[in-house]
């Protein structure tokens, strides 16, 4: 604020005077002085064409200038060899999340595989897993607009306070928290530990204890470790204080802790297991093999994650042919192992039975071009069979005379005659996409005896025409 300052009729001491010391005051002050200043300046041109479509009020324009001090000064910082160890180190630190009120954007390199919320909007209303992410609960230098600088940024902070304790509240009782660089008087945290005892009350404040951890930097102090208190509305917490001449050890310390999944991974699954429990459309991410809805099961059931990984041969035996029917029409596309398909599963299914198996055939490198399979011990005989069955069948059909879409198939007949001339649809159209795009919409239907195998008939049509009869496609 005092490079701002500078360049205003007054400097920064005549701010400070006038609003009697109150950081926050002070640039509100400075920001209206330097407002006029910001727009007129020759000095302010390039970052006017930058920024001016992002001034929202009086305080824009010096909070633009700040975030690009901030910025700039972070990305032009010289480290001596002991800093240099302590960085790298830092980077190693096993840390469930960071929070912070920097504005400068440091700690998204220590910790790149970190998500980032900024402001307390964000923070409120984001779906949070408390793994892998960093709070900048003061805003960012990346955007200017989020940074909480005057006296009426901290005026509306200090009203959501509050709710912003809430949703920190679950992380400070559930992980300790090591305070890096703040005074035990600093203000901000504080009045976050005020709201934080608010929040549990003050008979359940003591199961902090051992939980905040208030680290202070002193040049040529002897490391030490201490309990203390700090004393907030007539309430005492508990708290740990370490003082250390440099942060070498304790950063070594900090990066030991190990992990069985690193916390962006973790974070990932927590993530993905919160959007299934939301979720009214699982598209084939959730598989129950027992009753998980029965009353007396809850207890008893074994909940397994397979990550990223491809099924095994005797997880893909196990697969029915809808499953198949799905992944053809990839909704969802289960990236199913096509040579296990081939040759573990397709013989299983008897004959009489409409499945698709082109799809398969072509990913394995097993068919020609032409549609029939390469003479290969991999195709069994059952597979080699059935895929000459279809493409005997639906390559002898005449090409449409017309190109009608399906959706206008649909309108000038209706959906029922669409499943009845199933496999001699490509007499009518060569609309595939509409094809796949009918048998997603109607995946009920399957469910009824007829339907179900006119069903698994057009099924088959979609796959000779989307896979067979090139390897290409």
């Amino acid at each position: 604020m005092k490079v701002s300052a500078a360049e205003t009729p007054h400097p920064y001491q005549y701010y400070r005077g006038a609003a009697g010391g109150d950081f926050p005051s002070i640039a509100s002050k400075i920001a209206d002085a330097f407002y006029e200043v910001w727009w007129t300046s020759p000095k302010y041109e390039e970052s006017r064409a930058k920024w001016q479509d992002h001034v929202r009020d009086g305080s824009s324009a010096l909070k633009i200038e700040v975030a690009e001090l901030v910025g700039s000064l972070v990305n032009g910082i010289s480290l001596s060899d002991g800093l240099i160890e302590e960085f790298e180190l830092f980077k190693k630190v096993s840390a469930e999340g960071v929070i912070t009120t920097n504005y400068d954007l440091l700690l998204n390199e220590v910790f790149p595989t970190y998500r980032t919320f900024v402001g307390q909007d964000q923070l409120l209303f984001s779906d949070t897993q408390g793994i892998a992410e960093i709070y900048m609960i003061h805003g960012s230098g990346a955007d200017p607009g989020s940074l909480v600088l005057t006296a009426d940024d901290y005026q509306q902070y200090d009203r959501r306070n509050a709710y912003l304790a809430a949703k920190l509240m679950t992380m400070f009782v559930e992980h300790p928290i090591v305070f890096l660089g703040y005074s035990l008087n600093d203000a901000n945290i504080r009045g976050l530990l005020s709201s934080l005892v608010v929040g549990l009350r003050p008979e359940n404040v003591d199961k902090l204890r051992d939980r905040l951890i208030f680290v202070e930097w002193k040049h040529d102090a002897s490391p030490e470790v201490s309990e203390s208190m700090i004393y907030m509305d007539e309430v005492s917490i508990p708290i740990v204080r370490v003082v250390v001449p440099d942060f070498i050890e304790l950063f070594q310390v900090l990066g030991q802790r190990e992990r069985a999944l690193p916390a962006r991974v973790l974070r990932h699954l927590k993530e993905q297991v919160y959007e299934i429990v939301k979720s009214k459309d699982l598209k084939g991410r959730l598989f129950a093999v027992s009753d998980i809805d029965a009353d007396d099961a809850a207890g008893d059931v074994e909940i397994v994650f397979g990550v990223g990984a491809k099924m095994t041969a005797v997880g893909v035996v196990g697969l029915s042919r809808y499953d198949l029917m799905d992944d053809v029409l990839g909704h969802p596309d289960r990236d199913l192992p096509a040579e296990t398909i081939v040759e573990k599963l397709l013989p299983k299914i008897s004959a009489p039975t409409y499945v698709p198996c082109f799809k398969y055939l072509n990913a394995a490198g097993l068919l020609k071009s032409d549609g029939t399979p390469v003479a290969s011990q991999k195709v069994p005989a059952k597979v080699r069979a059935r895929a000459e069955k279809i493409r005997s069948a639906l390559g002898k059909l005449e090409q449409p005379k017309s190109d009608k879409t399906v959706p206008e198939l649909v309108a000038e007949r209706d959906e029922d005659w669409v499943f009845n001339n199933a496999l001699t649809l490509p007499r009518y159209t060569t609309d595939v996409e509409g094809i796949r795009d009918f048998l997603i919409a109607q995946t009920d239907r399957r469910r009824q005896n007829w339907w179900g195998t006119q069903y698994g008939k057009l099924t088959v049509a979609y796959d000779w025409l989307k896979y067979g009869q090139a390897t290409e496609k």
